[in-house]
């Protein structure tokens, strides 16, 4: 007869065989490691300007008169007939000498 009636199992990762093996709910862990915390929190710092606003002009699309003002560094993509892309530096009284 067993000793205990009422026996549960949980999966444990092997790091040796790569496998999740069953193993009794009284056995030791070691946890995730640092690894995947160092992984984690790197994700989401590198991930952060990614969330900045970005504005997705699409085809045909007149921006502003046919400017787009913006006071920080832009990346644009994409063809077109008759399009400038101009840099330059902005005076003025709402900029702060962006180039």
């Amino acid at each position: 007869m067993k000793r205990h009636l009422n026996t549960s199992y949980r999966l444990v990762w092997n790091h040796i065989t790569g496998t999740l093996v069953v193993a009794s709910e009284l056995a030791r862990s070691r946890g995730k490691g640092a690894g995947v915390a160092v992984a984690l929190s790197l994700a989401t710092v590198t991930s952060v300007p990614a969330l900045a606003a970005d504005t997705v002009v699409q085809a045909g699309e007149t921006v502003n008169g046919g400017t787009l003002v913006n006071h920080d560094n832009q990346f644009v993509s994409g063809t077109a007939d008759g399009v400038t892309v101009s840099t330059g530096l902005e005076l003025g009284p709402d900029s702060d000498e962006n180039t």
